[in-house]
């Protein structure tokens, strides 16, 4: 770089930034690390110590305002306000999804030894339906007897680890939160029908009805906090539902809370077979649970 006899020197380059800029001039190719126009002028020749305070003076501030930082982390608060309630949602529905797969391998695995311990399948289950997948009950066949029902479920539950029974009265007891029944979601989800039309809808379910679920049908707690709600004693394992985590919460169907029969053929052992019962908004049917269990595996 030259100077033009005594005029100003001639500036090449003026590139980058470090908080800033950075500085070429005159021939000085090492980046000035400070805006400060005491610090540029420092670094270089003295006579050129004008120019480049005058450089440094009309270049940008190099910190950020008070203003634009609060501006930003606004914007910050505002993203995450909008992107948080998605990401825990998921990161929840995946938990309760885990829950269920464990709480579904325990009772599937429960139910097996516990025939192995019998001696055969118990005539205490649904029919089976091969036709669909996952499998499905048959409408049609239903085998049932009190009394293998009664010695079959006695072994059953040695294999579950029960800590806790609540033979009736299981919500003043406290041996459940307080769960809906068929006949209110029922009536919440058809609010174009008459409260008797709604419920008429579920009167097949109805020791699911909320006033028998929190006083009437009998109700089983695992060691691990699973509770078991028991639709009819007299006929325990055929119909039941499992609250995969307990107290804990959202204690709703089709999110904790899901339906499950026992059912078997002549060729199969006994399995757990999803209900498609009702389901609170959002959630998923037990048939869809296990449904997805299977895609899994693919």
């Amino acid at each position: 770089m030259k100077n033009g006899g005594g005029g100003a020197p001639e500036n090449k380059l003026l590139k980058g930034k470090f908080l800033g800029f950075t500085l070429e001039l005159l021939g000085f190719k090492k980046p000035i690390l400070s805006c400060h126009p005491e610090v540029v002028a420092r670094r270089i020749s003295k006579e050129n110590e004008q120019t480049v305070i005058r450089i440094v003076q009309n270049d940008k501030k190099c910190a950020f305002t008070l203003a634009e930082v609060l501006i930003t982390l606004g914007i910050i608060g505002i993203v995450a306000a909008m992107t948080l309630p998605t990401l825990i949602n998921k990161s929840q529905q995946m938990i309760l999804k885990n829950q269920f797969k464990k709480t579904y391998s325990t009772f599937t695995q429960a139910l097996l030894k516990a025939q192995a311990d019998y001696g055969s399948v118990p005539a205490c289950h649904y029919g089976l339906n091969r036709s669909v997948s996952p499998p499905s009950i048959s409408s049609i066949n239903k085998y049932t007897s009190s009394s293998e029902c009664s010695a079959f479920s006695t072994i059953l539950l040695k294999n579950l680890n029960i800590s806790q029974f609540c033979e009736n009265k299981a919500y003043p007891k406290g041996c459940i939160p307080k769960y809906k029944g068929f006949d209110t979601m029922s009536v919440e989800q058809n609010p174009d029908m008459s409260e008797e039309e709604a419920i008429n809808l579920v009167n097949g379910q109805l020791l699911f009805h909320e006033q028998h679920i929190l006083n009437t049908i009998p109700v089983y707690v695992l060691a691990d906090g699973v509770i078991i709600l028991v639709y009819n004693i007299k006929s325990f394992p055929m119909l039941f539902a499992v609250d995969v985590n307990g107290n804990k919460g959202p204690n709703k169907w089709g999110y904790d809370l899901f339906a499950f029969f026992t059912a078997a053929d002549e060729k199969s052992d006994l399995m757990l077979v999803g209900a498609d019962y009702l389901v609170e908004k959002g959630g998923k049917t037990t048939r869809q649970m296990i449904k997805d269990l299977y895609n899994d595996k693919k």
